[in-house]
C-alpha cells in the first residue's frame, strides 16, 4: 500500500457520498470507474436490515447490494483512496463482504487503472438468496446507489440501471421497478424514513 493506502470501490450505497461520509470523514477525490467480469446484483441478506415492505407486505424487501464473479459482465463504481483507519471502518460496514483485489478502468476513456478493492461475498455465504420471491432489495439502497451515480453524470446512472440485477441476477433492477423511478430518486423522504 503507497503511503499506506488503497483504492477502494464503491458500487452500492457507497456511491452516496453522504452514505460514504457515515462512515468515513474528511475529503478526498472520486474517479468514476468500471470492474470487469462481475456482476452487481442484490441478493445479500444483511441481519441487521428491516424490511420496508414498500411493494410487497412479506418482509422480502431487504436485499443489498453484492457483486460476483461473471465472466463478460461488468458495473460501474466509484474510487477513492482509503487509509488504514477508512479501512477499519469500511470493513465494519461491508461486514457481510470480503475485501478482493481486481482491476479497474476509467469510466471515460476505459484506461487500465491498476488494481482496486471491492466488498464482495463468498458465493458458499449463508446470507445469499437467489430467489426474487424470497429477497427484493431495501428501497433505501436502491435510492442512494441510483442518487448518488446520477450525480456523477446520466452517462454514469443510465450504466448503474444497466447493470444492476436482482437477486437472480438475470432480472434488470429497473425493469422491476420502471413503475416507481419518480419514488426511487425521492433522497429525502428516503433520508427521513431511515433516521436512526
Amino acid at each position: 500500500m503507497e503511503n499506506n493506502k488503497v483504492i477502494i470501490v464503491g458500487f452500492g450505497t457507497l456511491l452516496l457520498q453522504e452514505s460514504l461520509g457515515d462512515t468515513v470523514s474528511g475529503e478526498r477525490k472520486f474517479t468514476p470507474i468500471i470492474v470487469k467480469n462481475y456482476r452487481r446484483l442484490f441478493n445479500l441478506l444483511p441481519d441487521h436490515y428491516e424490511a420496508d415492505n414498500r411493494l410487497r407486505d412479506n418482509y422480502t424487501e431487504i436485499g443489498a447490494a453484492n457483486i460476483e464473479p461473471a465472466e463478460g459482465f461488468e458495473f460501474n463504481g466509484l474510487s477513492f483512496e482509503a487509509n488504514a483507519s477508512d479501512l477499519e471502518n469500511l470493513d465494519a460496514r461491508e461486514r457481510y463482504y470480503k475485501r478482493s483485489v481486481v482491476p479497474h478502468y476509467d469510466f471515460e476513456t476505459g484506461e487500465a487503472l491498476g488494481m482496486c478493492h471491492v466488498y464482495e461475498s463468498p458465493l458458499d455465504a449463508r446470507w445469499l438468496i437467489r430467489d426474487t420471491d424470497k429477497l427484493l432489495p431495501l428501497w433505501r439502497d436502491i435510492v442512494y446507489a441510483r442518487v448518488g451515480a446520477y450525480r456523477i453524470s446520466e452517462a454514469f446512472g443510465k450504466m448503474y440501471d444497466a447493470t444492476t440485477y436482482l437477486a437472480d441476477g438475470k432480472t434488470l433492477m429497473i425493469d422491476y421497478y420502471k413503475e416507481h423511478l419518480e419514488a426511487l430518486e425521492d433522497l429525502d423522504t428516503v433520508r427521513t424514513q431511515y433516521q436512526k
